[in-house]
């Protein structure tokens, strides 16, 4: 198998992010099956049919989200006449179009011939695939090349998109209207009308925002990988004494002295300056915010926000009581958008993509296939490596409208939060502890139950140990046997190797217990990666967008006196065209079918990975291990649950 390569990062000064790997071959191949998932979201895009009027338009949601004529402004989303064109394959010339462009191979003599609709048939898209394929492996080199020369393009332009029309640049102007984003098909906009009132009220009414802010994370923060809460520890306390001031009230600190002040620290988006992309800024808030529990219920209320600018700049503190209800309900949705954007980029593609595959390249670049451990990662090691290429090549097609506009960005922002990181710090366990958090605190009825994603996670966490441990136990006699297998050996050094994987704290793998370790973290983020795929991930918590704002429009930070009418508040919060962008992210997790799911459509016993049959025991562990991601399946996203929706790899 050829070498998997990697970004030079190092020449970028980025030397804390693991390695990135590229590799040529599969880019292709990841572009076409992305562009499958666009026909297959077209049904629930198709459901978003409810009638609206914002800015004096009256229409259905759709063209508020995505421009009236999305057959060429928005090559994401599949035409709703199916008669109009060849959808999918107009997508898939849209974006090779795109790729070709963004290599700058799609001059003289590279241009692609495509036929006219009325004549396109598969031979010709397959010629094409040819065609791109040939280019794109003539010279990896010259692509890489130029892949480091647009990262290394620190001066992000503005993004133009031509999407852009009247109905997608409008604000709302009625919270209830954060509805146009729940779609009818599977009857999601009638299942979530319960929630309706409350959740438009968290956009006026500053008490009911108050005691819905911490339910809606813990309810809602799965996919997003949201374990941020920290519990405020002595040695803390004085720096964030210092930093809320005159908020640091006596009350606050009989909290603390009592354990039952909780912190969610946000200020690394400090290093996030506002963009322009659509005509509109995007801005991220820097978010510091405390919160206090009640010891009986165990609920958490935030008592004062902190928040703050690109380098701390506009530095404001909020606190409920002081602040006038406006500024307190703009304040809590500043935290909001924090949370989404660390959700989305640290939460879930730091920990589940970045780290999961630089572990895959290294694997792949120094373990046989033939080796045990390449057989149980492998199966799970596909599509990941191609899609973070390919995201970071095509960014502004495919990222999520966050105020991180460019694949640079992105990177610096990777690098930031790396700092210092150790491989098992991402650990559901470890972060526990690092954060201070006890079953005890966040339980009233069942273990974790104030604090979903923890229990999930958990529950995920100890079904991926047990099944790692009967695998190393039944390939590994003992410790000798781990330190004996030199291919073995060479992974985990070139995974470690700062000039190879980049990988922080990986232990000396010189016992079964250090093996096991690496393993159940390795294939845990794998497998909760999977997370995202349940219709919970999306629906309805999080297409409710102002429940997770990507950005806010505007990076001035009034006045905690300031008077903010609900028309001014909502002018800050997402416009139609940025709810668009954010949908057909969750549509494209929810509505898409996996490659290749979790739990084999012929049932827990098929497809195994080992030889032997379900007689060897590294299969019959891989069987109990998937019914036991069935149980959690069931648990957060209910009876209902799609098993086979739970993909098998990272696959987006």
């Amino acid at each position: 198998m050829e070498k998997v390569s990697r970004l030079p990062l190092r020449l970028l000064d980025l030397h804390n992010v693991p390695a990135v790997p590229f590799q040529i071959r599969g880019l292709v191949g990841s572009l076409l099956r992305l562009s499958v998932r666009a026909e297959e979201t077209k049904q629930a895009m198709h459901g978003l049919s409810q009638v609206y009027t914002i800015g004096g338009n009256t229409a259905p949601a759709y063209p508020f989200l995505f421009g009236e004529s999305d057959d060429e402004l928005h090559p994401d989303v599949i035409p709703q006449s199916p008669g109009e064109k060849e959808g999918i394959l107009s997508f898939v010339r849209t974006r090779l179009r795109g790729l070709l462009k963004f290599l700058h191979v799609g001059g003289a003599g590279h241009e692609l011939e495509w036929p006219s609709h009325d004549t396109i048939r598969s031979d010709h898209a397959g010629e094409a695939r040819r065609e791109l394929k040939r280019m794109l492996e003539g010279d990896p080199r010259g692509v890489l090349k130029l892949i480091e020369q647009k990262v290394h393009d620190s001066d992000a332009q503005p993004l133009v998109d031509t999407r852009e029309t009247t109905l997608t640049g409008l604000s709302l102007e009625n919270p209830r209207q954060f509805a146009i984003s729940w779609t009818k098909f599977g009857n999601v906009y009638r299942d979530a009308q319960p929630k309706l009132e409350t959740w438009a009220a968290t956009l006026t009414d500053a008490e009911e925002a108050s005691r819905q802010f911490w339910p809606i994370i813990a309810d809602y923060g799965l996919a997003y990988n949201l374990l941020f809460l920290s519990k405020v520890n002595d040695p803390r306390a004085g720096g964030l004494a210092a930093t809320f001031g005159s908020a640091w009230t006596p009350d606050v600190a009989t909290a603390q002295g009592d354990g039952r002040l909780y912190s969610i620290d946000l200020t690394v988006f400090e290093s996030i300056e506002p963009q322009q992309a659509d005509g509109f800024e995007r801005f991220t808030p820097a978010t510091l915010t405390l919160l206090v529990q009640d010891p009986q219920t165990k609920t958490l209320t935030p008592i004062a926000v902190r928040v703050s600018g690109h380098g701390g700049g506009g530095a404001r503190v909020f606190v409920r009581g002081q602040a006038t209800d406006g500024a307190w309900l703009y304040a809590l949705q500043a935290a909001k958008a924090s949370v989404a954007v660390y959700g989305i980029w640290l939460g879930h593609v730091y920990h589940w993509h970045i780290v999961t595959a630089a572990m895959q390249m290294t694997m792949y670049n120094t373990l046989p296939t033939h080796h045990a451990v390449y057989e149980l990662a492998a199966p799970r090691s596909n599509y990941l490596i191609s899609f973070d290429a390919v995201l970071l090549l095509l960014w502004e097609h495919m990222a999520p409208p966050t105020s991180i506009t460019s694949a640079r960005q992105f990177l610096d922002l990777m690098d930031t939060f790396a700092r210092e990181r150790d491989y098992f710090d991402d650990d559901p366990v470890t972060a526990l502890e690092d954060l201070g958090l006890r079953e005890e605190d966040f339980t009233v009825v069942e273990p974790w139950d104030q604090y979903g994603p923890v229990r999930h996670l958990l529950d995920l966490w100890t079904a991926t140990q047990d099944y790692v441990s009967a695998f190393v136990e039944h390939t590994y006699a003992d410790n000798a046997a781990v330190t004996a297998d030199t291919a073995l050996q060479a992974w985990i050094r070139e995974s470690r190797d700062p000039t190879e994987g980049n990988i922080r704290g990986l232990p000396a793998m010189n016992s079964r217990d250090a093996l096991v370790r690496v393993l159940t973290s390795l294939i845990h983020r794998i497998t909760a990666h999977g997370t995202a795929r349940l219709s919970r991930a999306a629906n309805p918590g999080k297409s409710f967008v102002a429940n997770f704002p990507p950005c806010l429009m505007e990076s001035t930070i009034p006045e905690p006196s300031a008077e903010i009418s609900t028309r001014e508040l909502l002018a800050l919060l997402p416009n139609t065209g940025v709810i668009g962008k954010m949908l057909t992210f969750f549509f494209t997790f929810s509505y898409s079918v996996p490659y290749e799911p979790f739990v084999p459509l012929d049932g827990v016993e098929d497809g195994l990975f080992f030889p032997g049959g379900p007689d060897d025991p590294r299969n019959r562990a891989l069987i109990k291990y998937r019914e036991a991601v069935i149980a959690v399946m069931k648990a957060a996203d209910g009876d209902g649950a799609q098993i086979t929706q739970w993909p098998l790899n990272i696959e987006t």
